[in-house]
Parts: C-alpha cells; structure tokens; sequence
C-alpha cells in the first residue's frame, strides 16, 4: 500500500513538473510562419524597449529601430535565430546553456555588422562588469537563456498554434505582406543609417540619391527615430 502510494505521488509529481525534465515537441511549422515570429518579436520587443526606457529614464523614445514598421529588427532577428537554432531541443538544461550562448552570440554579432557595415552603434556594455567586446555581457547572455527558455517552452507554440487557426491562404497572404513590409523597411532604413553615420563623418556625394535621403532622413528626423545610436 505505502510502495503504491509513493508511486502514484511520483507520477503526479511527473504530470505536474515534467516540463522540468524534458519539454514537449514543437508543433509544426513552415517557412510562413517565420514572418509572423519575425513580426511579433519585433513588436514585443519595441514595446518592452519604450517602455523600459519610459520607466528608467521617465521620456518616451521610438526605440524600434525602424522606420516604417514598429518591429525592432534585434529582437525579431534574434527570435529567428533562436526559433531555428532551438526549436528541437527537449532537454530544459541544454535549453537554457544553448540560449545563453545563441542569444549573446546574436547580440554581439549584430553589435559588429551594424558598426562596421553601416557605421554605428545601438549599444554598448563596456562600462558594465563582465562585458564581452562591450557588445554583451555574461549577465544579460544569463538573461537570454531564460528569455530562450520562455520562448521555446511557451511563446512559440503558442504563436504557432495561434496563427494556424488562419485559413492557410489568409496565413500564407499575411505572412507575404509582412515579409513585403519588412524588406521595404529594410531599403528605406539601412541607406537612411548609413548616411546619418557619413554625415557625421563629413561626408557627402552630389547624386539625386543622396540629396533624397538627405532630406528624407536628415539628423533631427534620425536621432528621433535611433535616439540610442552612436555616429
């Protein structure tokens, strides 16, 4: 009777905190459905930056890093590579060491491309203990596995489930516009970037091209819309 008793406690034990021992298979997914992560992180992520920022810092700044959409291109590039990388490890432990290493290794690669392909920074740790290069910390890598950790357990599944409800055509549709947007966005806001960052350096060429961004995007607009960004 006790030895039934202690077996049937540790199976309810299992039901209720298996997740900590092993995870539950990621549902299915396709190519579309990566726009609709990209989206969504991007948006949580301009979110959970203004209003941090609001909260720290008491004014309100566009912390999307965009100019035409509100997806912060870090955070949706970031659930990107997280979702590929993660979505088939079951083990929490491995979940969250891989997490650490991806997510740091994400920020400080991004931190790289933006300064030396388009000529600034969006941060930089190098007054912070532990700092890697400045471009991250072994802290906020700690805070990355967990933050890989909720998205691959509950975040997104939940989103997967959520947009397969859409009929597959209006899914398939949805997710081609957003990718549509997002290119846009990225051939309006890299050019725009990377003259803020030669204006700054005094340079300047004498092309239509040039003249239109320049006055599309001039500085007031750009430290507006990048108040974070170093030139």
């Amino acid at each position: 009777m006790e030895q039934r008793g202690g077996e049937g406690a540790r199976r309810t034990w299992r039901r209720a905190h298996g997740w900590l021992v092993r995870l539950d298979p990621m549902p299915a997914s396709d190519l579309y459905d990566l726009a609709f992560i990209y989206a969504i992180a991007g948006v949580c992520g301009t979110v959970w930056e203004t209003a941090l920022t609001l909260v720290t810092k008491g004014v309100y700044e566009d912390r999307s890093g965009s100019i035409l959409t509100p997806m912060n291109y870090v955070y949706g590039l970031g659930a990107l590579a997280i979702f590929l990388a993660l979505r088939s490890v079951t083990d929490p432990l491995l979940l969250y060491l891989y997490g650490c290493l991806i997510g740091g290794a994400c920020e400080y690669v991004m931190s790289l491309i933006q300064q030396y392909l388009l000529g600034s920074r969006s941060w930089d740790y190098s007054r912070l203990p532990l700092n890697i290069g400045g471009r991250t910390t072994v802290p906020y890598m700690m805070v990355w596995g967990a933050m890989c950790f909720i998205l691959v357990r509950f975040v997104f599944p939940w989103i997967l489930r959520l947009v397969h409800r859409l009929p597959d055509v209006c899914r398939r549709r949805i997710a081609l516009a957003l990718a549509a947007l997002v290119l846009v966005d990225a051939l309006v806001t890299l050019p725009a970037i990377v003259r803020y960052a030669q204006r700054a350096d005094g340079i300047y060429f004498d092309n239509w091209l040039v003249r239109a961004i320049d006055a599309a995007f001039d500085d007031r607009f750009m430290q507006a819309h990048f108040p974070n960004m170093r030139v």
